[in-house]
């Protein structure tokens, strides 16, 4: 975050100085307030500050504090903190805790419940009931839609049906990252019990949000395993690539495309690979890294309540995305993401024209859509 926010930057703003208030609050020296929330909530939750603190730089070293520290969880804490001292949530948070609260939209966006499935009347492959789940979460069926049908026109083509349940909620990760528990337990409560009710053996999301809240922080929040399997949109599509079940064209330009690790996936979940497992296997693709990637990737910007509170700062944090993936020379830019995706476009379409005709940035679901027959 400090190198985000340049000249501005200061202690606060990385992992050295949000250590040292902490250590001040716990202490007694640092009162918490709304000015100290503020700062708090310009941090992402990368995780990036984990991979860098824990770093010895040799194999054979391994430095005792990465046992027991996971710098996330502890601005988490904060975070709770905050909120139970009702220094938090700030503004524009609050407005999204409180649309997830109420009955008739269930979802951060402040949408009506019933247009979060608006799309399922298109897609016959749709079921109420089946041993393989989706749970569509609230930004893609809200923002992303048509990225959410292209993913159902590569399973109609592979000939996998799921079930979808109308009565699924919003899975909580915003209010996770704000610190708001109260607002979480009755999500994960009612979402268990859809998932029960439909027989899910596997619940599978194309949102690395989602994907992090269903499969790391449910088990942590009930106290125990979930009677399923939990999986990422790109593990289900490197399954069906694996089969040969997706039919793709047999002419296919050729293409250098770059991939960026959106925390919640990568960092959060140690999920690095399957996705360039899936890219790799597109027809036409050459696959080159940036600069930063896997475990050392840069943020998208959007994450941890950044891009609704902050949107200036996750913005320009985008950019600076966007120009490293330029300087591979990659004709596309993809990741598998919807808040990455939604805040990398409009960076995008904040940048100058001579940038933007240097690449294109694409969801890699939509991405593969269009390379199908």
């Amino acid at each position: 975050m400090k190198e985000a926010k340049a000249d501005q930057g200061f202690e606060i703003h990385f992992s050295r100085g949000r250590m040292n208030i902490l250590k001040s609050i716990l202490e007694g020296q640092i009162p918490l307030s709304k000015e100290l929330a503020e700062y708090v909530y310009q941090c992402s939750e990368c995780g990036n500050c984990t991979e860098v603190c824990h770093m010895s730089h040799n194999d054979y070293i391994i430095l005792p504090t990465s046992k027991w520290i996971d710098h996330v969880e502890v601005w988490d804490a904060l975070r709770k903190d905050l909120v139970e001292a009702g220094f938090a949530p700030l503004e524009k948070h609050s407005k999204l805790i409180d649309y997830m609260k109420n009955e008739a939209m269930r979802n951060p966006y402040g949408e009506e419940e019933s247009k979060k499935f608006e799309w399922i009347t298109e897609f016959s492959n749709v079921k109420e009931q089946a041993d393989l789940v989706f749970f569509g979460g609230c930004t893609m069926p809200l923002r992303q839609v048509d990225t959410l049908k292209s993913m159902m026109k590569i399973l109609n083509a592979a000939n996998i049906d799921i079930a979808l349940s109308k009565n699924e909620w919003c899975c909580g990760s915003i209010a996770i990252r704000i610190g708001d528990q109260g607002c979480v337990n009755n999500l994960v409560e009612h979402n268990l019990e859809v998932f029960k009710k439909m027989g899910a053996k596997t619940v599978f999301s194309a949102c690395s949000g989602c994907y992090r809240t269903l499969k790391k922080d449910y088990p942590e929040i009930i106290g125990e395993d979930l009677p399923f399997e939990v999986k990422h949109i790109t593990e289900i599509l490197t399954d069906l690539l694996n089969s040969n079940k997706i039919p793709f064209k047999e002419q296919q330009e050729q293409l250098k495309v770059t991939y960026h690790d959106p925390c919640h996936l990568g960092r959060h979940m140690d999920l690095y690979e399957v996705p360039r497992e899936v890219i790799m296997k597109i027809p036409g693709v050459e696959l080159i890294e940036m600069k930063r990637n896997r475990k050392n990737a840069w943020c998208c910007g959007a994450g941890g309540g950044v891009k609704s509170q902050f949107p200036d700062l996750a913005l320009d944090i985008a950019k600076d995305r966007i120009k490293e993936a330029i300087d591979t020379g990659a004709d596309i830019l993809t990741t598998s993401c919807p808040f990455c995706i939604g805040n990398f476009i409009d960076a995008y379409n904040g940048m100058k024209p001579e940038l933007q005709d240097k690449i294109k940035v694409i969801d890699i679901i939509d991405f593969i859509a269009s390379k199908l027959q």
